[in-house]
Order: structure tokens, then C-alpha cells, then sequence
């Protein structure tokens, strides 16, 4: 071997190795000495079997179904409490309203068999309103407030509703029938109608009002529940009775 230093030249003649000018005078690093990547996994390390991961598949399943689960559970818990609090609420504020217009109104009928109304002649043929003891039981009731106005209150079976009419005095003109409550219905073995107008005989000789009791049962309306939401909803049931200022 032969060694000659000129300009930071270094020759090997026997090795054929020649370093140019300006080369980095540190030799070249071993390529098994090389750091091994610290996230690649050491040669030989077993993996997951086809049955490690059913088994992990398998529980998966198993936490997501009970979450799902617990997830609708919650859902159909908080539909039925908001049903029920929305339907009981809302019947409160109908029955309020009906008592005060009773117990606020001058005239009420029907009071004798048949049906007799204030606008319109007695019909013996109405089976809406029939007589019980001294007890009219009735699906429609009507009344005038202060101002003479006429107000019946009906229940219509077909439809589970009941209906306000309002026609305002001298009743010449066409009354304005708007919906009152929704998912109306009578009780179990109640057949004629939801009202019941007790009553009595004034010192003139006449029938009038002495009291007047409301039965229903009220279930939630179906336009305001989603079926996703659906739940098992108990209905209402709203017994209400007043009695009307005494004019006699």
C-alpha cells in the first residue's frame, strides 16, 4: 500500500477505494449496525388468530347492542313523560276553561228529554241527550254567557274531539266551530256522552241547572307523537263538576 497526502487526497490502491476532495473524512457506517425503526415490530412476534378476532368481534357486538339498547330505552322513557305532561296539561286548561263558561253563563241546556236547545226547537227524536233519573246525560252541551252570546260545547265520537261553536248575538249570523281537545274518549261503559247536567226546579217552575259534571279520558294525540318515539302513554282521565251562579 502506498500513501500520499496532497490537497486532503487519500488513495487506496489496493482497495480501489478513492475519496474526491472535500468527502467526508468518516468511513462509511455498516449497514447491519443501522437503528431498526422503533414502531416496526421485532421479527417473530405473533399476530391476532381468525379466533382472537371473532371473539373481539363478538364482544363488540355485545357492548354496542346494550348501548343501542339503553339509548331507545331512554328515548321511549322520555317520549311517554312528555306525552303524558303535555296531555295532562292541556286538559287542565280545556276543563278550567269549560267550568268557568258554566259556571259564568246565564242559560243551559239540554235540561229536558229529547234535547231541548236554546236556538232551536226540541227534537224528541235526538238520542244525544236522554234523561236519567233527574239527570241529563248528554254529548253536547249549550249555554249563554253575559253577553248573550250561544256556546255549545259537543263531543264528536267519530273523531275523538270535542268541538267549541261560538255564535254571537242576535244569532243571526253563522257560528264559528273550532276544535277544543284532541284524543276525547268516553269512559268504559258509558254510552250516551260525557256530560251530565243536573238538575232542578226554580220558583218559577222551569228546570235550570244546578250542576254539571264533565267524564272523560283523554289520550295523547297522535299528530304530535313520531313513532320513533312512540311509547306505552297511560291516558287521562278528567272528572270535573261546578255549579252556575244562582239566579233565582
Amino acid at each position: 500500500m502506498q500513501f500520499r497526502i496532497s490537497d486532503f487526497e487519500f488513495r487506496m490502491r489496493r482497495g480501489g477505494v478513492r475519496r474526491a476532495p472535500g468527502a467526508p473524512r468518516w468511513p462509511r457506517a455498516d449497514p447491519k449496525s443501522e437503528i431498526r425503526n422503533p414502531k416496526s415490530p421485532p421479527p417473530g412476534l405473533p399476530g391476532l388468530s381468525l379466533v382472537e378476532m371473532l371473539i373481539a368481534l363478538a364482544i363488540t357486538a355485545l357492548l354496542l347492542t346494550a348501548t343501542v339498547v339503553a339509548v331507545d330505552v331512554s328515548f321511549r322513557a322520555y317520549a311517554i313523560a312528555a306525552e303524558s305532561a303535555s296531555t295532562q296539561t292541556a286538559t287542565r286548561m280545556v276543563t278550567h276553561r269549560l267550568l268557568t263558561m258554566i259556571r259564568t253563563s246565564v242559560a243551559h241546556e239540554p235540561l229536558t228529554p229529547g234535547g231541548g236547545v236554546i236556538l232551536y226547537d226540541p227534537d224528541p227524536d235526538d238520542e244525544d241527550a236522554v234523561l236519567d233519573q233527574n239527570t241529563m246525560v248528554s254529548n253536547y252541551i249549550e249555554l249563554l254567557d253575559t253577553n248573550n252570546n250561544h256556546i255549545r260545547i259537543e263531543y264528536n265520537a267519530d273523531e275523538h274531539r270535542l268541538y267549541v261553536t261560538t255564535t254571537p248575538y242576535p244569532w243571526t249570523a253563522t257560528g264559528q266551530t273550532r276544535p277544543l281537545l284532541g284524543g276525547v274518549h268516553l269512559p268504559e261503559g258509558v254510552d250516551h256522552g260525557p256530560f251530565y247536567l243536573h238538575r232542578r226546579i226554580d220558583r218559577n217552575g222551569t228546570f235550570v241547572l244546578q250542576r254539571a259534571t264533565m267524564d272523560i279520558v283523554v289520550e295523547p294525540d297522535e299528530d304530535n307523537t313520531l313513532p320513533v318515539e312512540a311509547g306505552n302513554t297511560q291516558p287521562v282521565r278528567m272528572i270535573a263538576s261546578t255549579m252556575p251562579r244562582r239566579l233565582d
